[in-house]
């Protein structure tokens, strides 16, 4: 298991009946729910789209504005480019706020376009300006292996943001495009990010644009021209990987106890889980009501054996906190101590708060100790329709094809392209394997 839950990405696909994107060609304003929440945003499509799928722009507005104000900046570019951008609202015109904004909003704007428009999963590119820059730089910081690269124009990093570059698990590209006489951003302010940035390994790029103060649209052509070319070569090594993050309602956590936890996980990054478990120790005497810090405990009590303190970790987490890692964590633990129903119980309620292709799959292998097939097989169909490239899924459900019998067919299509997904998975399954067809 790991310290952060991780959400695996499904591929984008192109629809086979009339496009709908052929109607495209001018900046339509659109809304979606996303977290019980109406929300806004300017989409614009072009009729130049081609063959492959194309890249898709996330572009995050300066305070006061809403998204029109830079979709109408880049559409003309997007037409030339045949590239598909959206131009989110956020909830406050006056700033970009975490979390009300994102990153969750921002992944549900982009995975439900992803269903509508054939996108390039492995090139979603993140644009901001001003307010919308610095949400960039939190997104692009929070969700590095999502957003395959970024630029901005006028924004910068405040030093309570920093703990997160700590943590990022992909140097994400930057750029940074700003004026020699900005009010907003001076030249020091700016240039203490990319350097920050850099001594994490990012590798910013800073332009400074002399005479230019912080008035975006004037130039818009211009910076957008430079944005593009910057990020167009980008595109991430795998498919995209969504980490959720978590963060804290209600009485906010004291800086001492943040401080504790970004250094467990710091250490559980390392492998270090004795020094985990001592920091978020720490961390919990200083805020007893922290949910994160109990589940990342958890797990560090895990990676030592120590099934009791982790499940009282779990517990505590869900109590404080329902989330689907505590609960497929616990469920994890429950099944391995052969309490099925519990761990089913609890995979189901993971699924409940967020599906994924692991829950799905979980709770499946809950089903067939149970010796509930066709629920089982629901539940691993289910998770290949999640994620089409999580092998494990295919592996298992080609093992019940063939201990059903009478369709070894699909039964060996579906372990083979497991297998080619994730070939570890023959070490822990041949076995499984030889023992249903020893003759083969």
């Amino acid at each position: 298991m790991e310290s952060l839950k991780r959400s695996f990405i499904a591929l984008s696909f192109l629809l086979a009946v009339a496009p709908v994107w052929a109607l495209g060609q001018k900046i339509t304003k659109e809304t979606m729910m996303s977290e019980g929440k109406k929300r806004t945003y300017y989409l614009y499509v072009p009729k130049n789209l081609g063959t492959e799928p194309a890249p898709l722009i996330v572009l995050l507005h300066g305070s006061n504005h809403v998204g029109l104000s830079l979709a109408e900046k880049w559409d003309k570019l997007a037409e030339k480019e045949g590239v598909i951008i959206v131009a989110p609202d956020s909830i406050d015109s006056a700033q970009w706020s975490v979390p009300k904004d994102g990153p969750t909003f921002i992944y549900d704007l982009v995975e439900s376009l992803k269903k509508k428009y054939p996108i390039n999963s492995k090139r979603v590119y993140l644009f901001g300006h001003s307010g919308g820059a610095i949400f960039a730089l939190l997104l692009s910081v929070y969700e590095p292996e999502y957003f395959a690269a970024t630029a901005i124009h006028a924004g910068a990093l405040t030093a309570a943001a920093m703990p997160a570059v700590d943590t990022a698990k992909r140097k994400i590209p930057i750029h940074i495009q700003v004026g020699t006489v900005d009010e907003y951003f001076p030249l020091s302010v700016v240039r203490s990010t990319r350097d920050a940035l850099n001594a994490q390994g990012f590798g910013v790029q800073l332009v400074e644009i002399s005479g230019h103060n912080h008035w975006y649209y004037d130039l818009a052509p211009k910076i957008n021209e430079t944005a593009w070319n910057f990020l167009k070569p980008f595109e991430l090594p795998s498919e995209p990987v969504y980490q959720e993050q978590k963060f804290r309602t209600g009485d906010k956590t004291s800086n001492q106890a943040l401080e504790q936890y970004n250094l467990g996980v710091k250490r559980q990054q390392a492998g270090d889980n004795a020094g985990a478990i001592a920091a978020y120790t720490r961390a919990i005497e200083l805020d007893k009501k922290y949910p994160d810090a109990y589940n990342n405990r958890g797990v560090a009590y895990l990676s030592q054996q120590d099934y009791a303190a982790a499940v009282a970790d779990f517990s505590r987490s869900i109590d404080l906190a329902p989330s689907d890692a505590a609960y497929n964590n616990r469920g994890s633990i429950l099944f391995s101590q052969a309490k099925i129903e519990e761990s089913i119980a609890d995979f189901t309620a993971a699924i409940k708060i967020k599906p994924s292709a692991e829950s799905y799959t979980n709770r499946g292998v809950g089903y067939q100790r149970t010796n509930h097939d066709d629920l089982a097989l629901a539940d691993y169909e289910a998770a290949i329709k999640l994620n089409a490239r999580f092998g494990r899924a295919y592996v298992l459900l080609g093992l019940l094809l063939l201990k059903r019998g009478g369709q070894d067919a699909a039964a060996w299509k579906a372990l083979n392209q497991g297998f080619e997904l994730d070939p570890s998975l023959h070490a822990e399954f041949d076995p499984m394997i030889k023992q249903l067809r020893p003759n083969e």
